[in-house]
């Protein structure tokens, strides 16, 4: 085995590495690394090799923080392929190391795509990890099975999702997949949620570029819910491999009694099922659930508002198949400076709309990684 960092004539066997993962892996693709390029981040894919082919690695980005003082790196949803072999990761994690330290990180974040477990988790304090309060994907999701045929799905729904989609019908709320002339009402619906649940905003490039490096390949389609020639809730949903993923959603301040986006995710399933996934991924439900799920206790009915508990209860109508991916964990190379930016005082908010600020303000500054 040897360690290698891709070039872009390796991108269609990357992509291939990522598409077979057991889960939705967007994150780790080539064409990922590449939007995030044009967002200010450098991508660097670290290749394990046997016999000429790809077994393992990761797509790691880095950006640049303020005043020089170092940068972030990140993994996000990886490492990918067959890594979990400890001398295989231990290979894997040390050219990462390398990459980072060039990069003069403070830490590097992974969140990766396997179970929450005891072995899974022991795999990272091995090598050095340590839990992070602060995550960027979620950790616990819902994801649906699509492989059954249609009428078989939807008799899988909890009865009342099931009649709100036909509910959204009778009255005449229609669904249809937009175009990039679309993205503009669809980012003022996201300023409208942003404002409404309190989230720092992404800019429109950030929308626009992400979209529209999937959309040119089939892989993202726009969903959009209209009612009297009113835009009601917008979606962009990705299908990448065997999988897609709900991934934004925003809606006005009227389309709560009409129930717009469960029909919308509804068509979205459908839509995913055309271009050959199996799965779905609702894309993030309260950690906590997670948790009670990995110890096999009960989730509480209590009708709860705060959080992301209202997402739950919108979501587990659709399946009741609760995932609880390993948390985010960090590898600390600058204590001192991880301390700082890791205070008590920086919550998760605040560490999302600083993200949200540098991807806003600080441009590309590309380092190249020494062989």
């Amino acid at each position: 085995m040897q360690i290698s960092l891709l070039d872009e004539t390796c991108a269609a066997e990357w992509n291939a590495l990522s598409e077979a993962e057991a889960s939705f892996s967007m994150m780790q693709s080539w064409d990922w690394g590449e939007a995030k390029k044009q967002l200010g981040w450098d991508a660097y894919r670290v290749a394990i090799m046997d016999g000429g082919n790809i077994i393992a690695g990761a797509q790691i980005l880095v950006k640049g923080l303020p005043l020089g003082i170092g940068s972030l790196s990140y993994v996000p949803r990886g490492p990918i392929g067959h890594w979990t072999n400890p001398e295989i990761a231990r290979l894997l994690f040390d050219e990462l190391h390398r990459v980072a330290r060039q990069k003069r990180a403070i830490f590097l974040k992974v969140e990766p795509g396997v179970v929450a477990s005891s072995i899974n988790k022991s795999l990272f304090i091995d090598l050095g990890f340590r839990n992070s309060s602060v995550v960027n994907q979620p950790c616990t999701t819902i994801i649906m099975d699509i492989s059954p045929a249609p009428e078989m799905i939807l008799r899988n729904m909890r009865d009342s999702t099931r009649r709100k989609i036909q509910s959204t019908e009778r009255k005449g709320v229609t669904s249809r997949i937009g175009t990039i002339d679309d993205l503009v009402t669809f980012y003022k619906l996201m300023q409208i949620t942003a404002q409404r649940a309190g989230f720092a905003l992404r800019s429109f490039d950030y929308y626009k570029t992400e979209y529209l490096t999937f959309a040119q390949k089939g892989q993202a389609a726009l969903f959009l819910a209209e009612y009297q020639g009113q835009i009601l809730a917008a979606h962009i949903v990705y299908a990448v491999g065997k999988h897609a993923a709900f991934f934004h959603q925003a809606s006005n301040n009227e389309a709560s009694s009409l129930n717009p986006n469960c029909l919308l995710v509804w068509e979205e399933i459908k839509w995913a099922k055309s271009k050959g996934c199996s799965t779905y991924d609702l894309w993030g439900i309260p950690d906590e659930i997670g948790e009670l799920v990995t110890l096999e206790k009960e989730i509480p009915a209590a009708e709860r508002t705060d959080g992301l508990w209202g997402v739950y209860r919108f979501k587990s109508g659709f399946s009741k198949n609760i995932v609880n991916y390993i948390s985010s964990l960090d590898y600390v190379y600058s204590p001192f400076l991880y301390k700082v930016i890791s205070n008590k005082l920086i919550n998760q908010n605040t560490y999302e709309r600083f993200s949200v600020w540098l991807d806003k303000h600080i441009p590309r500054r590309g380092i190249r990684i020494k062989p």
